[in-house]
């Protein structure tokens, strides 16, 4: 196959047993998706003959690679033959913090009045990393160094997967995890990111504005929906009857139509709880009813207005900006589009290179403001 943006994808086995082998390179495949998230997984497709080298490094369980930080796990092989004879795999997969939904929540984790990023790291030390019980240790897997980002939060979590923790969390506050790939180091990394505001609204860093009147945008698609807003949640914890401890979080200012309510019954919640190691925490009645307002806010986070623009960016030729090296996954940037009559100021949630008979880069930018319809008429009538 030629493409204007070549591509190698090379083959590791990582095992229990300590293995982190390059094994090969796939050369010969028809297409090629393959995405790169701000917040958690992404999914990949591959196409390629079957050969007896493809044959040889096609199979669940081992890691390609294609650069870069991302890296992902074979999952799913389908095998088949057309009318005309044509053998093809079909193979699927996702990127490794997939891994992350192998180990669960063992006991009670509490975090008091740290950063959003601190708990997240310390919910995969806790099971992933360095857990009391070694079987448990995902292997060449670290944390990166926690740099405090997102709001300084309380957290109580009871069972349920690692990686739905994170990515709620991620949801909730606006930061996002990976885990990087370091095949020379022979290492996987955990980190929380934040993201650069590279928006025209800010003068800080330098601005990264698509236009389609500068012709960036080849295609783009526009989607909104409010149909699960809610606005204010009532949560109720530990306690029988009208004895249970309630809260409320979110604008509780709201009314008339604009006002939807959402009940949280967060019984699970305690205020006496125990650890793995079967260590006893006793929180404050202060730091209990904190607890319930950010599992409020938590879900609420859930039910906000769905905005998300699509685009595919011009990337030959003589573009403005460079992705890797202008912006990258998780920068903010505004993106200009007369035709939808859309102006936004978003971060890039999902990069997706789609490896065809044309190179594409499509960027999904995520935001949940349902103001900023609003604005854009403005700026634009």
């Amino acid at each position: 196959m030629l493409l204007e943006k070549q591509i190698q994808i090379q083959v590791f086995v990582l095992d229990d047993n300590g293995t982190f082998d390059n094994i090969g390179e796939i050369n010969q495949f028809d297409s090629l998706i393959w995405p790169d998230k701000f917040n958690g997984y992404g999914s990949f497709e591959l196409w390629a003959p079957i050969t007896e080298e493809n044959s040889t490094y096609i199979k669940k369980g081992n890691i390609l690679w294609c650069g870069g930080d991302n890296a992902a796990m074979i999952e799913i092989v389908k095998s088949s033959i057309d009318d005309k004879g044509v053998k093809i795999y079909n193979v699927k997969g996702r990127t490794l913090e997939m891994l992350l939904t192998t180990r669960a929540i063992w006991g009670t984790y509490n975090g008091v009045n740290k950063y959003a990023s601190t708990i997240m790291y310390e919910l995969v030390n806790q099971h992933c990393v360095n857990p009391t019980n070694t079987n448990r240790k995902i292997p060449f897997l670290e944390c990166a160094e926690d740099t405090q980002v997102g709001p300084i939060i309380s957290k109580q979590k009871t069972g349920g997967e690692v990686y739905d923790a994170l990515y709620d969390l991620g949801s909730t506050y606006d930061i996002g995890f990976n885990v990087l790939f370091r095949p020379r180091q022979k290492k996987l990394v955990f980190e929380v990111v934040e993201g650069v505001d590279r928006t025209i609204e800010q003068s800080i860093n330098d601005p990264v504005e698509f236009s389609t009147d500068l012709e960036d945008l080849l295609s783009s698609s526009y989607y909104s929906n409010d149909q699960d807003k809610k606005s204010v949640a009532f949560v109720q914890g530990e306690g029988e009857g009208s004895g249970r401890i309630s809260v409320i979080s979110g604008d509780n200012t709201t009314r008339g139509f604009g006002r939807r309510e959402l009940y949280v019954d967060a019984r699970d919640l305690q205020s006496q709880t125990t650890d793995e190691q079967g260590n006893t925490e006793t929180l404050t009645q202060a730091e209990y009813e904190e607890a319930l307002i950010q599992r409020g806010d938590s879900k609420l986070a859930e039910c906000k207005v769905t905005e998300t623009f699509e685009a595919q960016i011009r990337v030959f030729g003589d573009i403005q900006y460079e992705f890797g090296v202008d912006y990258q996954k998780g920068d903010k940037v505004t993106v200009r589009d007369r035709e939808l009559n859309v102006v936004v100021s978003a971060r890039i949630t999902e990069v997706e290179e789609d490896f065809d008979d044309e190179y594409a880069l499509v960027l999904t930018f995520g935001y949940s403001y349902p103001t900023i319809m609003q604005k854009v008429k403005q700026q634009i009538s």
